[in-house]
């Protein structure tokens, strides 16, 4: 076996089936190969247990990472330039019972950039957004679990904001894409460069626009609503199930609810359904690798703060009576988004219960979140 060849091959396979994540995983009898594509995993190949350790030193090498060090989880990326393939590989080691397991995240290193219209948002939701993106301040908060899309909605913001007279600093961790005119800090927890530290040195760089990655404690959560309250559009992403769990989350990070319901502009809370494939109208067929999809799109939630939910949030209102409110005010439901998308044809049924039916009242208002 030609380990090199065979890393290649695999590699131009995740490329051309679209795959977001290559997972390389040792288990008794060899490596098992796994590739995510539209969000779920499926089995691609096997490598006998003499080649698995050759692949996975091969890959760490390519990563500049310690192919002596299997103890410790490891970090590292990669460059993928041959033939139409252009892609940034992020590398991630874990070590295991039976060696040290992959994942890889292959990301386009060319500029791809969606705007707010190709979202997937219905007209209703992309005007709300869009009018509380034109607001001169204020704390907007995307929302949902981990793989729902939220990073790509985030740059679509910042690509509707990105103007000559407009000073855009961003807090990536880690930087995705690279936005021209817009001024991107990678973050650094190892070096001390935390989202709190980088943010009190972004306040004083004259900013407009503030994205803050993501609020993880109560210190970032404190000076991005300080930012907020005092001219400033912060834009930051938080992992809740909805649109309402989001804005008690920030109560529960110990942040005086008078401070959140100042500071609080709106909530966009996101799903990435899987669409039906257009070649065989969801029945299999080679183009989507007989799943019957192809392709993802969002299913938002576009919340806009009022007097009445400032009030209820100075109450500390349970999430369950914040939505009360939201469906009073005519907000569309992630539930309903998504069944709306259903009866278009867009998607299915299945994919309704699968990202929508699930998610119980219960669960929302404990604040868990579900990976869809």
């Amino acid at each position: 076996m030609d380990v090199a060849d065979y890393i290649s091959r695999l590699f131009e396979r995740a490329w051309k089936e679209r795959a977001s994540d290559i997972h390389l995983e040792p288990q008794a009898e060899g490596l098992r190969i796994r590739l995510r594509v539209d969000g779920f995993l499926t089995e691609a190949d096997r490598v006998p247990s003499e080649y698995a350790a050759a692949v996975i030193s091969r890959i760490k090498v390519m990563s500049h990472l310690d192919i002596g060090e299997r103890r410790i989880p490891q970090d590292g990326a990669l460059r993928i330039s041959e033939g139409g393939m252009s892609l940034d590989v992020r590398v991630s080691t874990l070590p295991t019972v039976f060696g040290e397991k992959m994942v890889l995240r292959l990301l386009k290193n060319h500029f791809e950039m969606v705007s707010l219209d190709q979202l997937g948002m219905g007209e209703e939701e992309r005007e709300r957004l869009a009018g509380l993106l034109c607001g001169t301040g204020g704390l907007l908060v995307v929302t949902g679990p981990t793989g729902a899309g939220k990073t790509t909605t985030m740059y679509a913001m910042l690509q509707y904001l990105n103007r000559t007279e407009t000073n855009i600093v961003s807090l990536e961790d880690p930087v995705e894409l690279q936005i021209p005119g817009i001024t991107q800090v990678q973050i650094q927890p190892r070096a001390g460069l935390t989202f709190a530290q980088a943010l009190r040195a972004v306040l004083r760089q004259d900013p407009n626009v503030i994205m803050v990655g993501e609020v993880r404690d109560r210190e970032t959560a404190e000076i991005a609503i300080g930012a907020a309250l005092t001219g400033h559009l912060v834009l930051t992403t938080l992992h809740t199930v909805d649109g309402a769990t989001a804005v008690t989350r920030l109560l529960d990070m110990h942040i005086e609810p008078y401070r959140v319901a100042a500071a609080l502009t709106g909530v966009v809370a996101q799903r990435l359904i899987r669409l039906v494939c257009k070649e065989c109208a969801g029945s299999k067929c080679p183009d989507c690798q007989q799943t019957g999809y192809r392709g993802r799109t969002g299913a938002f939630e576009v919340i806009r703060m009022d007097e009445e939910v400032q009030r209820l949030v100075v109450q500390r209102a349970a999430p369950a009576e914040l939505r009360r409110h939201f469906r009073e005010r005519g907000m569309r439901s992630l539930k309903e988004v998504i069944r709306k998308k259903v009866e278009k044809g867009e998607t299915t049924f299945q994919e309704y219960v699968r990202v929508a039916d699930d998610q119980s009242e219960q669960r929302m208002d404990l604040g868990q979140t579900c990976s869809v």
